[in-house]
């Protein structure tokens, strides 16, 4: 067994090195990679190991290598029978809007307090040192002052910063990880899936199984089924706003594009039952006043970003091409949008239960 981080500097250097010019990316990138890496790790290794499970952008590149991006964030879905069982809450039943509004609040002080402690300690036992957990209310604003998150926000967010041998003028890949738990997701369909460093995948072949295998682990994570649906939501959602997000969001219609590609979208697209259990799963936790669920009806669902905001879009897309796509040839923005409108057009061609508009 063997772990980067116990090299000489200039072995960790070669092997980094080894990584960025196989994949195309900073050294700084590959650096992070293998800090996301560990720090999933470290987490199944706490009090929530066998209540977590790893969602999101980052688990397309970690387990299924579906996306040919960078991914900063760490998402967790803590299944909120840890705090029935393990912690006794009986908020956690979420019979109501009260008992959801109690559970978040549990689960921030939860996160910010003594998983925060326990996951340090966790990093400092696996020889990880040097590391600093701040919540997102240590976070200071742009005037210095600690920002306050509402207290029933989910999910709740905490930064890992960590030693980084590189300097690097891209916010993608400054030193500190960002790790999104949320209590309030669905915990299904997931599979058991094995992850590893970018430095173990890449310089295996010429040193050996060893090299880097310390954090090798199978973890739970959520089926990209279900990431691909919960994209095309999120962005139908995020339009109906009056001022929607830009930054960073042309993400997902990268994601959306490659996961059309695989079987996952039509997994996602035949499975009506799943359809219609994530709309409402996402009506009763979360429903922002802004969003009309009957629009995620597959006649009326849009993905497409709106006339006023493409050209943001599309500035967006160019930087995320720019600073953390690494493939040789992504499509451009007008390829992508082409793409985009293909798959809206098969979320047309869905055979709907009679009243599923009555989420």
């Amino acid at each position: 067994m063997a772990r980067w981080i116990n090299y000489n500097v200039n072995e960790r250097k070669a092997l980094i090195a080894n990584v960025a010019n196989v994949k195309n990316i900073e050294e700084s990138a590959a650096e992070k990679d293998w800090w996301i890496t560990a720090i999933l790790f470290a987490i199944f290794q706490t009090s929530i190991k066998d209540y977590a499970l790893f969602k999101g952008g980052t688990s397309l590149s970690q387990c299924w290598n579906i996306i040919n991006r960078f991914s900063e964030d760490v998402d967790i879905v803590l299944d909120r029978s840890f705090f029935l069982n393990v912690k006794g809450l009986s908020c956690a039943k979420c019979e109501n809007n009260t008992q959801i509004r109690n559970l978040r609040k549990q689960s921030q002080d939860f996160i910010f307090g003594e998983f925060k402690s326990e996951l340090l300690n966790t990093l400092d036992k696996i020889g990880l040192e040097g590391v600093r957990i701040l919540s997102e209310n240590e976070i200071p604003d742009e005037n210095g002052k600690p920002k306050t998150a509402p207290h029933d926000k989910d999910p709740s967010i905490l930064f890992v910063i960590y030693p980084s041998l590189y300097q690097s003028n891209n916010s993608y890949t400054a030193p500190d990880v960002k790790i999104e738990i949320s209590c309030t997701s669905m915990v299904e369909p997931f599979e058991e899936k094995l992850i590893s460093t970018l430095v173990q995948q890449i310089n295996a072949p010429e040193y050996g199984q060893n090299i880097d295998n310390d954090f090798t682990q199978e973890i739970r994570a959520i089926s990209p089924a279900r990431t691909f649906l919960e994209k095309a939501f999120l962005l139908c959602e995020e339009f109906q706003k009056d001022n929607p997000r830009t930054l960073r969001m042309s993400r997902h219609l990268y994601d959306l594009e490659k996961l059309s590609q695989t079987k996952y979208m039509n997994i996602a697209l035949s499975d009506i039952k799943h359809y219609m259990a994530i709309v409402r799963h996402r009506e009763r936790f979360y429903h922002p006043s802004y969003v009309d669920y009957t629009k995620l009806h597959p006649n009326k669902i849009t993905f497409i970003p709106p006339s006023n905001i493409i050209d943001a879009f599309r500035r967006d897309y160019k930087d995320m091409c720019n600073s953390f796509i690494y493939e040789k040839n992504p499509l451009d923005f007008e390829e992508l949008i082409n793409k985009i409108s293909e798959i809206q057009n098969a979320f047309r061609k869905i055979d709907v239960e009679a009243g599923f508009i009555n989420v």
